[in-house]
C-alpha cells in the first residue's frame, strides 16, 4: 500500500466508529437554518404523529429548524389500510413521498435508520451521520410483544412475524398480509386480538377479520375467519360489528370471544386459550401484544416492567429530560392508539415544544379519537371522543358514535382519511 492510500484510508477510519456493534457514520451532518442561531428540533418517526409535529412546529415559528427522520423512503398508512387488504381502495390512497411535506412545509426530511441517541450530548446517531438537537421529539411508534403470549424462542418469534405477519406496522407485513389473503383457499383463517386496550387500534383487529369475511364471502372461498379476542365483545363499536358479522358475513366469520390466549403454537398451528382450549388455524393473522418501539428503551426511557414511554402526562417530556419528548402510540396515557389520536394529540405537542423553546407555558388540550371502521365494501360505522385528566388519571370525555352501518359513514370515513392525509403530508 503506498502512503496516499494509506492517508486516505485512515480519513475514512477517523470518520467511522462501532456503536453496539454497528459500524456508524462518524460525520456531523449539517442542515440549512432558518438564521445561525435557530434553535433545532429533531424528530424521529415519520408516521401520523411525527409529521405533523414536524409541520406544526415550523407553522407556530417559522425560525425554529426541524429535522424529521425516518428509516422508510415513503409513507404507508396504517389507517385505512384494512380496505386496501381487500382492494376496496387503491394503494395510491395510502402510499405518499416524505419529500412533498418538507418541501411543503419547510423542514428537513432525512431518510435513516436511528441506531442511538445521547441525551447528555443532545446527538443522535444514525447509520448516515450524527444529528445535533436542541430539543428532541421521538415519535417511533410500537413494537410487538410475543414474550407475553410466551413465545420467547428467537425462531418461533421469526415465524410468527413472517408468516403470520400482525400487519400493525406499516410496511412490508401488509404486502405479504394482502397475498395471505387473495391466496386463501379453504379452511379457518385467524385473526387474533391483543388483550387490553393498549395496543395500536382498538376496532383494527374487528374491522380486518370483517372484511377478509367480506372478501372470502365475495369471492366464494371455502373458508371462513375465526376471530380469536380475550373480550366479552369489541370494546367500541360492538353494536356495528356484530350487526355486520350477522347480516353482512354469516357464515364466514366465527367468533370466539373471552379468548384469553396464553401460547400461539405456530408450528403447529394452534392457538392456546383458556376458555376454548386449542383453537386450530389454517392461516392467519397473529396480532400479539404491544410496547413502544426499541429506541425508547434503549435510551432508558421505560420504568422496569413497564412497556410504555416514562413520560409527564400533560407535557410529554421524559421524565427528567426536559429536552426529549415522546409522542404518538409509544406513549403511556390510555388514550387510543390511532391515527387521528396521534395526529390531534401531535399539534398540542408541538406547541409544547416551541413554548420550552421559548420558556413559556401553554394550558394542556387533550387529544381527539375520531376513528371510522368499515364492515361492508361502502358501509361503516365511527366512534369520536376526547380525554379529561382529573385527580391524576383520564377518563373518557363527550363520547358519540354512530354504530350503524351506512354509505353516509363509508364516505366521511374516506373524507376523514383524505383531509388527514392533505394537513400531514401535503397530498393532492
Amino acid at each position: 500500500m503506498d502512503r496516499r492510500s494509506f492517508i486516505k484510508m485512515s480519513g475514512l477510519a477517523l470518520g467511522m466508529f462501532t456503536l453496539g456493534g454497528i459500524s456508524v457514520a462518524g460525520e456531523t451532518l449539517s442542515f440549512i437554518k432558518p438564521s445561525p442561531g435557530s434553535p433545532r428540533v429533531v424528530v424521529i418517526g415519520a408516521g401520523w404523529s411525527g409529521l405533523t409535529i414536524a409541520k406544526y412546529i415550523k407553522k407556530e415559528d417559522p425560525k425554529i429548524d426541524v429535522v424529521l427522520i425516518d428509516r422508510r423512503s415513503h409513507f404507508f398508512s396504517c389507517p385505512v389500510s384494512n380496505l386496501w387488504l381487500v382492494d376496496i381502495v387503491p394503494l395510491e390512497m395510502l402510499v405518499h413521498s416524505f419529500l412533498k411535506p418538507a418541501d411543503t412545509f419547510g423542514y428537513h426530511f432525512l431518510q435513516a435508520t436511528v441506531i442511538d441517541i445521547d441525551r447528555d450530548k443532545r446527538k443522535v446517531y444514525t447509520d448516515k451521520g450524527i444529528v445535533n438537537y436542541d430539543y428532541l421529539v421521538i415519535a417511533p411508534g410500537i413494537d410487538y410483544d410475543y414474550e407475553r403470549w410466551n413465545i420467547k424462542d428467537m425462531e418461533e418469534v421469526e415465524i410468527a412475524r413472517t408468516k403470520y405477519p400482525p400487519a400493525f406496522i406499516p410496511g412490508s407485513e401488509h404486502l405479504y398480509l394482502k397475498r395471505k389473503i387473495h391466496n386463501f383457499s379453504k379452511g379457518e383463517f385467524a385473526v387474533t386480538v391483543p388483550p387490553g386496550l393498549d395496543y395500536r387500534c382498538i376496532p383494527g383487529p374487528y374491522e380486518r377479520a370483517t372484511l377478509i369475511a367480506w372478501f372470502f364471502k365475495k369471492n366464494r372461498i371455502k373458508g371462513k375467519v375465526i376471530l380469536v379476542d380475550p373480550h366479552s365483545e369489541p370494546p367500541v363499536k360492538a353494536k356495528g360489528f356484530q350487526y355486520a358479522w350477522e347480516n353482512f358475513v354469516k357464515g364466514y366469520i366465527e367468533y370466539f370471544p373471552n379468548a384469553d390466549i396464553n401460547y400461539v403454537d405456530v408450528i403447529n398451528r394452534k392457538i392456546k386459550t383458556e376458555a376454548y382450549g386449542d383453537i386450530d388455524f389454517s392461516d392467519g393473522n397473529i396480532y400479539p401484544p404491544c410496547k413502544a418501539a426499541k429506541i425508547i428503551y434503549k435510551i432508558g426511557g421505560i420504568k422496569k416492567g413497564e412497556r410504555w414511554a416514562n413520560i409527564d402526562p400533560l407535557n410529554y417530556n421524559l421524565i427528567g429530560d426536559e429536552r426529549v419528548f415522546v409522542s404518538g402510540d409509544a406513549r403511556p396515557q390510555p388514550f387510543s392508539k390511532s391515527g387521528n389520536t396521534a395526529a390531534t394529540e401531535a399539534k398540542y405537542v408541538a406547541r409544547r415544544v416551541v413554548a420550552s423553546i421559548k420558556d413559556k407555558d401553554i394550558t394542556y388540550k387533550s387529544p381527539t379519537t375520531l376513528c371510522y371502521s368499515a364492515v361492508d365494501e361502502d358501509k361503516a360505522v365511527w366512534v369520536r371522543l376526547t380525554y379529561k385528566y382529573e385527580k391524576g388519571e383520564f377518563k373518557f370525555d363527550k363520547v358519540k358514535a354512530d354504530e350503524k352501518p351506512s354509505t353516509k359513514n363509508f364516505k366521511a370515513y374516506m373524507a376523514w382519511a383524505k383531509a388527514h392525509y392533505r394537513d400531514m403530508l401535503a397530498a393532492d
